[in-house]
C-alpha cells in the first residue's frame, strides 16, 4: 500500500504540473513557436535521459537484462499500434492514424489525442520506477512534471480557442495529466502484484517514451530553420541535465 500510495501522489505531481500549465488557457495568450519548440525539445532531453536513469540501468542492476530488452521491443510495437489506430495531429507533420477519421475530428482535439498518447508512457514511467525505488519515482515524476507545464499549455489553448470556453480548455487540459495519474497507479498495481515482471516493465515504459522522442517529438523540433533548430537543441541539453542531476540528487 505504500508503493501505492507514493505512485498517486507521484502522479497527482505530474497532473499537477500539467493543471499549471493548462492555467495558460485563462491569460487568453499563445506560446510563440520557438517556445513551443523549446519545450518540446526540453520534453525530449528528460524523457531520454529518463529512460535510462530511471528504468533501463535500474533494470540491469537488478539482473533483468532480457526483460528489459524484450520489454523495451513491446513498448516500440504498441506505440506504433496507437499510432495507427489511434486518430491524432502533430504540429508540424500533420495528421495520423486512420484515413476515415481525418474530417471527422477537429485539429485541437487531435492535438488533445496526441498529448494523451505521450501521457501514457510518461504515467507509466513514474508507476514502474516508484514500484523500483519511491525515491527514484519522485525525481521521475518531479521531471517529467516539469516539461508537462507547455504541454499543458499546448493542449488547453487550442480547445479554449476552439471551443470559445476557455474554461472547458483548461478543463481538458488538466484530464489529459489524469491520464499519467491512472497510468502511474496501474503500473504501479501490476508490477507490484506481478513483481516478476518488473523489468519487462521497466523496458516497456523505457521503449515506448524512446519511440516518443526519436518518431514524434524531434521531428517536430527539427523541421524549422536553423535558428529554431538551434533554440530546440538549448531546450533538448537543459531538459538532458535537469534529469541528470534530479536522479543523482533524489535517486538511491
Amino acid at each position: 500500500m505504500s508503493t501505492l500510495y507514493s505512485a498517486l501522489v507521484n502522479g497527482l505531481i505530474i497532473a499537477g504540473f500539467t493543471g499549471l500549465g493548462s492555467m495558460v488557457a485563462f491569460a487568453g495568450f499563445k506560446l510563440p513557436k520557438w517556445g513551443l519548440d523549446f519545450s518540446m525539445s526540453f520534453a525530449a532531453g528528460v524523457m531520454l535521459v529518463a529512460c535510462f536513469t530511471s528504468l533501463i540501468i535500474p533494470g540491469f542492476e537488478r539482473g533483468f537484462y532480457f526483460d528489459v530488452g524484450v520489454g523495451i521491443a513491446v513498448g516500440v510495437i504498441v506505440m506504433v499500434s496507437m499510432d495507427l489506430v489511434i486518430p491524432h495531429e502533430h504540429l508540424a507533420t500533420g495528421y495520423e492514424g486512420p484515413e476515415y477519421m481525418r474530417r471527422k475530428l477537429r485539429k485541437a482535439i487531435l492535438l488533445a489525442l496526441a498529448v494523451a498518447i505521450h501521457n501514457v508512457p510518461e504515467g507509466l514511467a513514474v508507476g514502474v520506477s516508484t514500484v523500483y525505488s519511491e525515491r527514484l519515482g519522485f525525481a521521475t515524476a518531479l521531471a517529467i512534471g516539469l516539461q508537462d507545464i507547455p504541454e499543458g499549455a499546448a493542449v488547453a489553448l487550442p480547445l479554449a480557442i476552439l471551443w470559445s470556453s476557455r474554461l472547458k480548455g483548461f478543463t481538458t487540459g488538466v484530464l489529459s495529466g489524469l491520464v499519467e495519474t491512472v497510468m502511474a497507479l496501474i503500473g504501479a498495481l501490476v508490477f507490484t502484484v506481478a513483481g516478476g515482471l518488473l523489468g519487462l516493465g521497466m523496458g516497456f515504459s523505457a521503449g515506448a517514451m524512446m519511440y516518443i522522442v526519436v518518431e514524434e517529438i524531434l521531428p517536430e523540433v527539427l523541421h524549422e530553420s536553423s535558428t529554431y533548430r538551434k533554440i530546440s537543441a538549448a531546450g533538448f541539453f537543459l531538459g538532458f541535465y535537469v534529469m541528470l542531476y534530479l536522479d543523482l540528487l533524489l535517486g538511491d
